[in-house]
């Protein structure tokens, strides 16, 4: 009788056990899943965190939209002319479709409107240049993303279009590189401190305490080793990496993005390190810890230009949508789109 109360006392341990573990795991699975979709923009839009998705690319769009801004002043390129009310319609739909992939439809009205600014002018800027479109969301994936709230949330979206109709930013009567990405280190970064030859002195530091606190500011990885250098290998596979020390950040910016790193004595962007290790941001440290790596990321995305989170924090505070683009890109200008 005593054993089989004890085994049945037993029993009831272990099913206690696993109730109590439950949440704790789901907990855990949440939170990576969080944490993955932060990351790889799948909260509240496909894309969230940056206008890009290589260092390579950030090079081509910077080349371009210097060239395209030659161009214009030299009066070589084809300005948008804006006379056709439907080309008009056609090119906000597409507007409203390359916000929806942007940004979260949480984000305030007025956050969402500078959005749309940001969204137009680089789209106008594209077409005027021939280059590849901001990436979008069509109806469709839309109503995938939001189901029952579609209506809604698409309305919300439409109305922030509407309120922003043609509007672009401009400096020197040439469509701004708008830049944007979600969560900055604590500052924007200066365009200047990465690309020396970059004609861009909107895009300046500019400080964002607000993003220091935001959730996903702050990542943290850990690899053993062996595990860390043979992903550093693999990233960089005629480096001859050997050894931890030869990795080495050279510079940074004066928001901390590491600008340079050395790998095995080749040096290369901050940029391209952290896409080859896929990093949320630039502006990390490494650390060995006994038979450990520590990486340590702040921030979310390039770090140029708007940050979301802070923009959202300011409009919060009261900030209209013009107020809060003229706090990001310094000296810029709203005009309409079509009208240079």
């Amino acid at each position: 009788m005593g054993k089989r109360r004890r085994k049945r006392a037993g029993f009831w341990l272990k099913g206690i056990c696993l109730i109590l573990l439950v949440p704790v795991f789901i907990t855990t699975l949440m939170q990576r899943m969080r944490l993955e979709n932060l990351i790889y923009g799948k909260e509240g839009a496909q894309e969230v965190w940056n206008t890009i998705d290589s260092v390579e690319g950030m090079e081509r769009e910077v080349r371009e939209h210097q060239e395209n801004k030659k161009n214009i002043l030299s009066g070589q390129a084809e300005t948008q002319s804006g006379d056709s009310k439907d080309e008009d319609e056609e090119t906000e739909i597409k507007v409203l479709q390359i916000v929806a992939q942007e940004i979260g439809i949480d984000k305030s009205a007025e956050t969402i409107k500078a959005q749309c600014v940001i969204a137009r002018t680089n789209l106008y800027d594209a077409m005027q240049a021939g280059t590849k479109e901001p990436e979008s969301m069509p109806p469709d994936q839309q109503q995938e993303l939001w189901g029952e709230n579609f209506d809604k949330n698409y309305q919300k979206l439409k109305s922030c279009v509407e309120a922003t109709a043609g509007e672009t930013l401009l400096y020197n009567r040439t469509y701004i590189y708008a830049a944007y990405h979600a969560i900055s280190s604590g500052r924007t970064r200066s365009m200047s401190e990465l690309y020396e030859d970059a004609d861009m002195p909107y895009l300046v530091t500019a400080e964002c305490h607000a993003d220091t606190m935001a959730e996903g500011y702050l990542s943290v990885f850990y690899y053993e080793k062996e595990e860390f250098l043979e992903k550093c290998r693999a990233a960089y596979p005629d480096a001859g990496l050997t050894e931890l020390t030869q990795i080495e950040i050279v510079s940074r910016d004066a928001a901390e993005y590491v600008t340079k790193i050395k790998v095995a004595g080749e040096t290369y962007d901050g940029e391209q390190f952290r896409h080859a290790l896929e990093l949320p941001s630039a502006c990390f440290t490494i650390t060995e810890i006994d038979d450990h790596v520590r990486i340590v990321a702040r921030g979310m995305g390039h770090g140029f230009g708007l940050s979301q989170n802070t923009a959202e924090k300011l409009a919060k505070e009261g900030y209209g949508y013009r107020e809060i683009l003229a706090y990001f890109y310094k000296g810029a200008v709203i005009g309409q789109a079509g009208n240079l």
